[in-house]
């Protein structure tokens, strides 16, 4: 810029000398703060001075353990939340840059993205008796969350919801607080039956029909079964009435808290059915909401308005983790970035963390069933721990899978990433462990979502280190001799797992998360056949055609799971591996039937390996990397849903 003539004034130079020192102290208080409460006394005390003395200390995110008068369960959800050094290393950048959602106009006045923002709602200081209100706060919603669990039987006198009769929708209701409720926690239970029974938003009929759509796939009620032509659709109807209703009521231009996340529970199930570009889309349309309606700032709110912030926090962090799979399943870049992942971990209702985990039995089938043993669901603390999983995700996204991926950027990021994920897994609390003393018998397991948590740990070990040793440019001149060797454990753990997994409560319900890290299994598994001795070959084919079967299991509920079906008797083929015939199974057996014959056998194989130290088992040594050259094209971990159009292909 050309300065104008005549020269500025030495009044002139002053002036724009004080205001680059204040603006430069402003971007300093900006930088230095390390909590939302910090950040907000940075931007409203000491606004007009050229300078202010910046408090130094050992700062620790809000909330994140520092109330002393709480339950003991709060108290270690609220430490295990903060992890502040965890998280600020997957992060690795100031966990509080505000650059990215601070706006100033020309009055110096601060927004976040303009009017959708309720930033400037938020109370400048706390108040001195905020942590005893904050506690009281948290004591009122478990509360409520108990006296609505009472409520819950009052739904009987509506008679239907949004048409239909309310036997079935109670049951459709019952499928999804079971079972998708506890992975994504994007459902605030009470708020929903609150606003089922006196009218609300959460008992928006877009948001019911969402959740019975997504809950339909896990039901086997025939009356839900529909035939069009050739194929037969379950749960057709409720997609129907939510398209009809996103057009009837304007929803994707009306941005809400429940259209977020009835699109979210959408966006996932369509993409597990195989229908990728509708989910792709809806998903889209959720977490430009996140954004619209301001859920990546975290807002403090009123006491009475607690609930409010329960549902958004919890949403925010839904959407997150939903965001970060998809990208993992389609190939496709995330919405969230790191950057934006502000909102505290801490969740303030804690009833259903140790609440006991049995599978859904429907009351009008009359089928008895032998009694099964109950888990705590720590559905809080499981939650918690996935988006700090989810977070180490994006790195790896980034560093090893977009597109400008380098090999020293690959190289410099495998230790520290590394590092993070074994810090997570030691950090686990003793309910979320599954390699304790205490856990390793086969009498010993745990809630299906602390299973799903183990499993997407294990397939992100196979996702950080199989680029490293694969024909790619990520490859490196001399692969770490320990990578195939992580990636053959890691696969190992995963099988387990599933097969815990089945073995406790069959595949029937399981969500898809559980396919892609039996998928992400596989690929490795085939590897492992006929580069080893013929001992440990047969246990490789064995596990491979066990779990090529699982898959074919899955793909029950989840149709999309037929696409990795057919990657892996690619993948088989390719490399001459034949399937034994006598190891399929193609009528999948009823789930009483299966408990019956099937539990001691299975459970022969995971009672004394899912607490058992890594490089037991399949672990493979290293390969002789000199003759290693592998291509991994056929068989994608990022994006393998989009290795060809799959909605063409189906």
């Amino acid at each position: 810029m050309t300065l104008p003539k005549p020269r500025p004034t030495k009044a002139v130079i002053n002036a724009l000398r004080s205001e680059n020192k204040r603006l430069l102290s402003f971007i300093q208080r900006l930088e230095s703060a390390t909590s939302p409460e910090k950040l907000w006394r940075a931007l409203h005390s000491g606004k007009d001075r050229a300078s202010i003395t910046l408090q130094q200390g050992n700062a620790t995110s809000p909330g994140y353990g520092d109330a002393e008068d709480i339950a003991d369960t709060r108290e270690e959800l609220s430490d295990k939340a903060g992890e502040s050094g965890l998280a600020q290393s997957v992060s690795q950048q100031p966990i509080f840059d505000t650059s990215s959602y601070i706006s100033v106009d020309e009055s110096g006045d601060l927004n976040s993205f303009g009017p959708s923002s309720a930033w400037q709602t938020i109370p400048s200081t706390l108040s001195s008796s905020q942590s005893a209100a904050t506690t009281n706060a948290e004591n009122a919603l478990v509360a409520n969350a108990a006296l609505s669990r009472q409520l819950e039987s009052r739904l009987a006198t509506l008679g239907d919801l949004d048409g239909v009769p309310m036997d079935l929708a109670t049951h459709l209701l019952e499928l999804h607080w079971n079972r998708q409720h506890h992975t994504f926690l994007l459902t605030y239970r009470p708020a929903i039956i609150r606003d089922l029974l006196n009218g609300g938003e959460f008992g928006s009929k877009f948001l019911l029909n969402s959740i019975f759509a997504c809950a339909s796939k896990f039901s086997t009620k025939p009356e839900l079964r529909e035939t069009f032509g050739n194929s037969e659709e379950v749960g057709f109807r409720f997609f129907q009435r939510c398209d009809e209703l996103i057009v009837q009521e304007n929803l994707l231009l009306r941005p809400s808290l429940a259209t977020i996340v009835g699109l979210l529970l959408l966006g996932s199930t369509y993409v597990a059915r195989g229908v990728t570009t509708k989910g792709w889309l809806l998903t889209g349309y959720a977490l430009r909401m996140v954004y619209d309606l301001g859920l990546h700032i975290d807002r403090k709110t009123p006491d009475d308005k607690a609930i409010e912030e329960e549902v958004r926090k919890r949403i925010f962090w839904g959407a997150f983790v939903c965001d970060k799979l998809q990208s993992l399943y389609l190939g496709r870049p995330f919405a969230i970035k790191l950057r934006d992942a502000h909102v505290s971990l801490e969740f303030k209702d804690i009833m259903e963390e140790n609440e006991l985990w049995t599978p859904y039995e429907d009351s009008s089938e009359h089928i008895w069933k032998r009694g099964r043993p109950q888990y705590p669901t720590y559905s809080v603390s499981c939650f918690q721990r996935l988006c700090l999983l989810s977070k180490i995700m994006t790195r790896i996204i980034d560093e090893f899978y977009v597109v400008g991926a380098t090999v020293e950027s690959a190289q410099s990021s495998l230790r520290s990433i590394d590092d993070l994920l074994q810090e997570w897994e030691e950090n686990l609390p003793d309910g979320l462990r599954i390699d304790s003393p205490s856990h390793t018998s086969s009498r010993v397991s745990h809630a299906p979502n602390v299973l799903c948590l183990h499993i997407i740990h294990h397939a992100l070990r196979i996702l950080l280190h199989r680029p490293l040793v694969a024909d790619t440019h990520l490859r490196l001149a001399s692969p770490p001799e320990t990578s195939w060797k992580q990636c053959s454990e890691a696969a190992e753990k995963i099988t387990q797992i599933v097969a815990r997994y089945r073995q406790l409560y069959t595949l029937r319900g399981a969500p898809y998360l559980v396919s892609y890290g039996l998928y992400v299994a596989c690929t490795i598994h085939a590897r492992n056949i006929g580069v080893n001795t013929n001992e440990i070959m047969n246990e490789c084919r064995f596990t491979l055609e066990q779990s090529l079967h699982w898959l074919e299991e899955l793909a029950v509920p989840n149709p999309a799971v037929e696409k990795t079906v057919l990657i892996i008797k690619k993948l088989m083929s390719t490399r001459g591996v034949t399937r034994d015939l006598t190891h399929e199974n193609p009528e999948i057996p009823a789930e009483e039937e299966r408990q019956h014959n099937e539990e001691d056998r299975v459970g022969d194989i995971v009672s004394d390996t899912l607490g058992a130290d890594a490089g037991t088992g399949l672990s493979m040594e290293p390969y002789f990397f000199d003759d290693w050259n592998e291509s991994f094209s056929d068989d994608l971990l990022y994006g393998f849903l989009e290795q060809d159009s799959f909605d063409d292909w189906r």
